[in-house]
């Protein structure tokens, strides 16, 4: 039996430090508006306290209405406290409501754009970091589980709003910000309605697409890339996120049966066909491409006479990149370094179709790796981990 008294003494003290978080947050924004006034028009930095005081409310109204999850299970006693682990992902609810207080600002220079993009990498490195934290620490609580969602989703809300703005990624990619909530919206629907709601199966693709949403988006705000490139990799990224969660709620709504034997094994087909032949081809052509963009804006007369020290880095950074991903070598990671390479090299050379092509078969390979014939596959372990665990 869980001691009712103490349950209650237990949910005062964790409302006195959402408090004091609450309070510390308003007094780190207020700072930082006195300093942003001394660069920008006072009525500028008064737009930027009003959007992050706002958001900054919504993170701490989230928290404040789920701290009876605040235990391992429904079964065990309340924490004591909120415990490291959910101060860092408050944290990271902190630096996504700082970053959100720069969407709509007019006028604003690329020196100042690398603050909302700072925010929003620590704060996609905190989401790696709180769950292995909180294991670590033996504080693993339904309360973390939650606000990670919550705070996922949240940032996958404000960043791309933010990218949109600044004119990084075609607006299309705010389809991305609206799955979560359509998607929270028509299993809430379908509880109203008393319709049958069926449980996903578990799917470490599905982790893993989300996560290198906010990669994407952590890279994509510095002001160092530009489009077309930008854009392009933006469709590369939200196309199997959309397509995963329009195949989820078929799943939950009971419109697909896994059930079934014909259905079961026309996903594993699928995903046979994907590992052992898709991906593998992927591989090939990527290195095929490489090789013959680096031909056509590099003709061999041109390569020994006029080529230099940072060019000819550029071109062996490419084609090793490239190499490791068709070898199946830390396929994903070189992926991510050849995806960005590609991004850095369109700033100079004009994409084409091939080229179009080129940069979204990297980030496939980099969401959801280099599949069969691959001679190293620890970033795939890596990424579908719990670190701590």
């Amino acid at each position: 039996m869980i001691n009712v008294e103490n349950s209650s003494e237990t949910l005062l003290a964790l409302v006195s430090e959402t408090n004091f978080i609450r309070n510390l947050g308003f007094s780190l924004l207020i700072i930082f508006t006195v300093l942003f006034s001394l660069i920008w028009p006072k009525w500028q930095a008064l737009q930027w306290l009003i959007q992050a005081g706002l958001l900054w409310l919504l993170v701490i109204k989230v928290i404040s209405q789920q701290l009876e999850l605040n235990r391992p299970s429904q079964k065990q006693p309340i924490y004591e406290n909120l415990g490291w682990a959910n101060r860092l992902t408050i944290l990271r609810g902190f630096l996504i409501a700082f970053t959100g207080g720069f969407i709509l600002q007019l006028d604003i220079s690329d020196k100042a754009l690398l603050i909302p993009a700072f925010s929003y990498l620590i704060a996609a490195i905190i989401d790696r970091l709180d769950g292995y934290l909180a294991r670590i620490t033996k504080h693993e609580s339904l309360l973390g589980i939650q606000l990670d969602t919550e705070f996922d989703a949240l940032g996958l809300l404000i960043a791309p709003l933010l990218a949109v703005w600044i004119g990084q990624i075609h607006w299309s990619y705010l389809l991305v910000s609206a799955a979560y909530y359509l998607f929270q919206s028509g299993l809430y629907w379908r509880n109203r309605q008393q319709k049958p709601v069926y449980q996903l199966p578990l799917n470490m693709s599905r982790r893993a697409v989300a996560g290198f949403q906010m990669g994407f988006l952590a890279v994509v705000l510095w002001p160092i890339l530009a489009p077309p490139a930008t854009t392009i990799a933006g469709f590369a990224f939200m196309l199997p996120l959309l397509g995963g969660f329009v195949i989820d709620w078929l799943i939950v709504s009971g419109r697909i049966n896994l059930e079934k034997p014909a259905i079961s094994n026309f996903f594993k087909l699928a995903d046979k066909v994907t590992l052992q032949i898709l991906l593998p081809i992927f591989r090939v052509i990527i290195l095929c491409l490489v090789c013959l963009l680096i031909i056509k804006t590099n003709p061999l007369g041109s390569v020994f006479n006029d080529i230099t020290f940072s060019k000819a880095i550029l071109l062996l950074s490419l084609l090793l990149s490239s190499l490791m991903i068709l070898l199946g070598v830390l396929g994903r990671f070189f992926a991510i370094i050849l995806s960005c390479l590609l991004c850095w090299f369109f700033l100079s050379y004009e994409m084409h179709y091939l080229e179009i092509i080129l940069l979204v078969l990297v980030i496939w390979v980099m969401q959801f790796g280099t599949g069969k014939f691959s001679l190293w596959l620890w970033d795939d372990r890596w990424v579908h981990r719990y670190d701590g665990s």
